[in-house]
């Protein structure tokens, strides 16, 4: 069992133990395979009905001025993270036809816009984190061994890979807060419970090395101004999202894990605004 460490994103991209990468090196990671909502989608949501798409302007301004479907006007975390392992940046698995996916070697990305962590937490159509661990099953047992001559450096591919799991944001605006017949505690547990049980199944397909984060301050989002009483409804799946992780890292054998502690991470950049760039 590896140490367990409370790191954001960023500072994830530094930490060593996980990035096996020196100055000017190639990376000994040798893929990113990532799990989530719009935060991370790469273009997904293209592929589907739905009107939960960014892939009309000012999306991509900054990304070759481009719209590709990610949610923001350049990079997502995850192309971050992958720059700096010096892999390609994770396709999305939609975007890649089925008869060139086993080419794709360096990590996929299943992302998708308006889903979440449970079934039921959706607008229009999406891939719900079942649907894309459902995809990612595919690519182990049907693209990925068509590129490596033997099990054991699939196995060894797979140990050696980063999962980035970050998603949960859409299970509270989406959903919990469309009923909340539930205390936040008693959602966060529910919720928490979900993911722990789907990151086992990643696990049981060979994952070994995890970055895992869920819902942000949504009652930041989108406003000028924030909703305290939103972001005390969110905060106890981010306060308690630690604890599932050091039980997973006991639990799970050979497993390595960083929680990203988004919710708290934005709180210090809003009481800090210059500290950070503005």
């Amino acid at each position: 069992m590896t140490s367990f460490k409370t790191l954001w994103v960023i500072s994830f991209i530094a930490y060593q133990a996980f990035f096996a990468k020196v100055n000017g090196a190639k990376s000994h990671v040798p893929a990113l395979y990532v799990f989530g909502d719009s935060g991370l989608d790469a273009g997904n949501n293209n592929n589907l009905k739905t009107l939960a798409k960014a892939n009309v302007a000012p999306y991509g301004i900054d990304f070759n001025n481009k719209s590709t479907g990610r949610y923001t006007n350049g990079k997502t975390f995850a192309d971050l993270i992958a720059i700096k392992l010096g892999l390609p940046f994770s396709p999305p698995y939609l975007g890649v036809s089925e008869s060139e996916r086993h080419l794709v070697t360096a990590g996929v990305n299943y992302a998708s816009g308006a889903c979440g962590i449970l079934n039921d937490t959706k607008f229009g159509e999406c891939l719900s984190l079942d649907k894309q661990i459902e995809y990612f099953t595919s690519t182990v047992t049907k693209d990925l061994p068509k590129h490596f001559e033997s099990k054991d450096k699939l196995k060894h591919h797979l140990s050696k890979s980063i999962y980035l799991v970050v998603i949960g944001s859409n299970d509270y605006s989406l959903n919990y807060f469309q009923h909340e017949n539930m205390e936040p505690d008693q959602f966060a547990d529910y919720l928490l419970g979900q993911l722990a049980f789907k990151i086992k199944t990643i696990y049981d397909l060979g994952a070994r090395k995890f970055v895992v984060g869920t819902a942000n301050q949504l009652g930041c989002s989108p406003s000028q101004f924030c909703n305290e009483t939103i972001n005390r409804k969110v905060k106890p799946s981010s306060d308690k999202l630690p604890f599932v992780i050091q039980k997973l890292n006991k639990e799970l054998a050979g497993s390595s894990f960083v929680y990203v502690d988004s919710f708290n991470f934005f709180n210090r950049i809003r009481n800090a605004p210059k500290k950070y760039g503005k």
